[in-house]
């Protein structure tokens, strides 16, 4: 069987239509009328004493996903020293918890820790910085420089406060707008670090860890000093999603994701975990013999594993002759064909259609 040859150019072009899908706001929420938002200064000093006693969650994990490099961390750093204008920060404070969370100021949090909570950091030698800060540990600025430490401790950052009810489902989604919108610079957020933020709980656990497992981390051949920015968390949630009911998806797909998360915040998620467990050592033990993936499109990877879900108890007796036919067959079906993808990537019918062939190919 002939297997369709793709170029390199073409898949490129499909990845990074594939990426803008991902980040892409296709939700058009209305505020609602019981969100209430008001402004207030915080010091430097109290905004990390909030993270500490843990009433202020900037991002699970964040230290995986801060993006800012070292030298920006120092001139953020530096600012506050030289007492430059700092643009606001917004956080979401959830009033039946009374718990804050970032919404957006992650990269200016993440260095504010670094340089409170971090005596080994090492600043950035820049000759545009204080030369007391430039190039200088923390501990050695504690010691020698006490004064600048008191003046940095001291700034205070405006700040809006987005008073709301985060198991609340239209706020959800109001936030998960802003968050867009406020993000729209060098080092926005993607969907599903925006998710990682809103829809904490037993699901969003689940995925995170399953993304860093051994199994997962084989089958894409992943490495360990990449940052892959919530990407394969996403690739999971979109298989996951539709392998449980792709019929009724009617788009646009952040929303579709963002429900599917929202309705499964907290639930137990043993069958889900066992899901998806089988579809990677499925793929990667009989499908791919033991191999990474070779470079297609999300859309064909998550073809496979709704199709590897589906049909569970059918494939556990296939030989892997057999499983590596219905693969190649999937390959070259003509919905996954890189024009037929590129006009209708997330489209529904196009999505479905797709997701039902690869099902019936398998089954």
């Amino acid at each position: 069987m002939n297997v369709e040859v793709i170029e390199d150019g073409q898949l490129e072009e499909l990845l990074e239509q594939e990426a803008e899908l991902s980040a892409t706001d296709e939700i058009n929420e209305i505020p609602p009328s019981d969100i209430i938002a008001f402004n207030e200064l915080r010091s430097c000093f109290d905004l990390v004493r909030l993270y500490e006693t843990g009433k202020l969650d900037i991002q699970p994990d964040f230290q995986r996903e801060v993006v800012w490099s070292s030298a920006a961390q120092t001139r953020f750093i530096d600012s506050l020293a030289k007492q430059l204008p700092i643009p606001s920060m917004c956080i979401a404070l959830d009033f039946k918890n009374d718990k804050r969370y970032m919404v957006d100021g992650l990269q200016r949090m993440s260095s504010l820790i670094a340089f409170f909570k971090n005596i080994e950091w090492r600043l950035t030698r820049l000759g545009d910085v204080n030369p007391a800060l430039s190039g200088r540990k923390v501990s050695y600025i504690k010691e020698h420089s006490p004064d600048i430490c008191e003046r940095i401790e001291n700034v205070t950052i405006p700040v809006t406060v987005l008073r709301c009810d985060l198991s609340n489902k239209t706020h959800q989604e109001y936030l998960f707008t802003i968050f867009h919108r406020l993000n729209a610079g060098g080092s926005r957020l993607n969907n599903q670090e925006i998710r990682n933020c809103i829809y904490q709980g037993s699901l969003n656990e689940m995925l995170i860890s399953i993304a860093k497992s051994t199994e997962f981390t084989n089958l894409f051949e992943l490495k360990s000093n990449k940052k892959y920015r919530f990407s394969n968390e996403e690739l999971l949630l979109r298989a996951l999603a539709h392998s449980q009911d792709y019929e009724s998806y009617v788009g646009p797909l952040s929303k579709y994701l963002n429900d599917f998360m929202s309705d499964n915040r907290n639930v137990d998620v043993s069958k889900f975990r066992d899901d998806l467990m089988f579809a990677i050592d499925f793929i990667y033990h009989k499908v791919l013999s033991g191999a990474a993936f070779e470079r297609v499109s999300k859309a064909h990877i998550e073809a496979l594993f709704v199709a590897v879900i589906r049909n569970r108890h059918k494939l556990l007796t296939e030989s892997n002759t057999t499983v590596k036919h219905k693969y190649d067959r999937l390959k070259v079906n003509p919905l996954f064909s890189i024009d037929a993808l590129k006009e209708g990537l997330a489209a529904p019918e196009k999505v479905i259609a797709r997701l039902k062939a690869a099902v019936e190919i398998f089954s």
